[in-house]
């Protein structure tokens, strides 16, 4: 027995010790693991303690005197009365009215008579003002039908000034149309041409005075010059050609 006994303890005695030894290898190897990991934020400092965790608030109302408690406690009373009184009263009238011809629906009748009046009214404002519009919208198009025909009318007219003005300078033209060169008297206005040759090259000086080319000879006389470069080339004086002075051109020109 004593042999069985010792056995079983020592058989006991091993099976602790590995158990021990396999939990302390667990343990080792969880905090090695958690070795690793980053601590999650905390919710307060570390220096403060660990808060109470509150599951719900308790409003404590603070106490009031008994005399106050008792005054509310009537006006409560008294105030659920008159509530209860003026709902009585209220359906005694609405049965009262109901049992005359005037519960809720003749009141219902009541506010559809009145809603087709305001209607009724509100149309006849419209009324007034789509007539009154429409009298507004005939005068302002008669005011504007007048404004757009006096543009009209004035560009008309300006349109005659013009057309009245081009067919007095066709007019014109057409009567200067005898002196027009044309195929048929071309060879006599060459001969008039060189008979009377009309002059428009001239000098003018500071004062206005203008002074003409002297008039070509028809037929070369004398020694003809040797310069042939600047042949057309000359410097007109007082001593060449007609002189124009300037205020008998004035006077002609305002006498035209």
């Amino acid at each position: 027995m004593l042999m069985n006994t010792s056995s079983k303890l020592a058989t006991l005695s091993g099976r602790t010790l590995l158990c021990a030894t396999s939990q302390f290898e667990d343990v080792i190897t969880i905090q090695t693991r958690q070795m690793g990991r980053r601590q999650p934020k905390q919710g307060k400092p570390p220096i403060l303690p660990p808060a109470k965790k509150v599951l719900y608030h308790v409003v404590n109302a603070p106490w009031q005197k008994p005399e106050d408690v008792e005054e509310l406690l009537w006006r409560r009373h008294a105030y659920n009365n008159a509530i209860v009184s003026l709902r009585e009263v209220f359906r005694a009238e609405l049965a009262q009215n109901a049992s005359h011809g005037a519960g809720i629906e003749a009141m219902k009748d009541a506010e559809s008579r009145e809603l087709d009046e305001l209607i009724a009214e509100n149309e006849k404002v419209n009324e007034q003002k789509r007539v009154a519009r429409a009298q507004r919208e005939e005068s302002d198009a008669k005011a504007t039908k007048s404004v757009i025909l006096d543009e009209i009318h004035a560009e008309l007219e300006k349109r005659n000034a013009e057309k009245k003005a081009a067919e007095a300078e066709v007019r014109a033209a057409i009567a200067r149309a005898d002196n027009f060169v044309s195929r048929e008297n071309l060879e006599t206005k060459i001969l008039e041409a060189l008979e009377k040759p009309t002059i428009y090259d001239f000098a003018i000086d500071r004062a206005g005075n203008r002074y003409y080319v002297p008039e070509p000879v028809k037929y070369q006389e004398g020694t003809p010059t040797r310069q042939k470069g600047r042949l057309y080339d000359q410097t007109l004086g007082t001593q060449h050609g007609n002189v124009v002075e300037a205020n008998k051109n004035v006077h002609q020109s305002a006498t035209v």
